[in-house]
């Protein structure tokens, strides 16, 4: 087992851990103003690898087990996140005819989908105070897993590559530890302020192919929330992408 299996393993081990991992309120912001457009032609995106698609679940949601105990129904994981739902669906940050098309395909009941469109676009107290509204609302794990699948993570496949146009021609656990890390923060790697230091010297890296640097820069960014008790799942998750780009480096 490499060092990224047995660190995900050890992470999958450590509910504590995974408890402190805050919401991805960094990437719902930048989204907001920044909205991505799936290509007409999903085929056109680049896939990432199946390690790194666990990365990305075990953060959001744990396990199918875990889901099924904890997030079957909407929750609201505080802050300014709106109700969520499936695997980090923050409807919060959709529109209620964004949302209709994306679970309509996954085949949500459609009362479910109805009684879901009046919180979306709702943040913070506002998302606290209406939850019990959809409490009631029944997310199967595999209508969660396609839309995961078929929508959040192409679109983020699909911003990952906007931002970083010589990504798509990185191996797939490259690619993945970027888009783990936009579906995170949102794709701002030319933000300013020291805060995205790192983002843009890894914009910067892709562009030059100086690869080998990314995941030092993954490390760096660590210092956003090392000191921080309630964020160690973000110190973690930074360390598991900067294994995961080594290993597609030797690959």
């Amino acid at each position: 087992m490499n060092a990224f299996d047995t660190l995900l393993a050890q992470t999958l081990s450590s509910p504590d851990l995974l408890s402190e991992t805050v919401g991805n309120e960094e990437r719902q912001a930048y989204d907001t103003e920044h909205p991505v457009t799936l290509p007409v032609r999903r085929a056109a995106l680049p896939a990432i690898s199946d390690r790194a698609v666990e990365l990305i679940v075990t953060f959001e949601v744990t396990s199918e087990a875990v889901y099924n105990r904890l997030y079957v129904h909407p929750v609201w994981p505080q802050g300014q996140s709106g109700c969520t739902i499936g695997v980090g669906y923050d409807l919060g940050y959709v529109d209620a005819q964004r949302m209709t098309s994306d679970w309509n395909a996954a085949q949500l009941a459609a009362a479910d989908v109805a009684l879901l469109a009046r919180v979306c676009g709702l943040k913070g107290t506002a998302a606290q105070q209406a939850l019990a509204n959809v409490k009631s609302v029944n997310v199967p794990f595999a209508a969660a897993n396609t839309v995961f699948r078929q929508v959040t993570l192409q679109r983020t496949i699909a911003q990952t590559i906007a931002a970083l146009p010589k990504a798509d021609q990185l191996k797939p656990d490259c690619l993945g530890a970027l888009v783990s890390l936009v579906y995170n923060r949102g794709a701002s790697f030319a933000a300013a302020g020291d805060r995205y230091t790192e983002m843009r010297a890894i914009a910067a890296d892709v562009a030059n192919g100086n690869l080998a640097d990314i995941p030092a820069q993954f490390r760096a960014m660590k210092r956003l929330w090392q000191n921080q008790p309630n964020m160690q799942g973000l110190v973690r998750r930074r360390e598991l992408e900067a294994l995961l780009f080594e290993q597609g480096l030797s690959s």
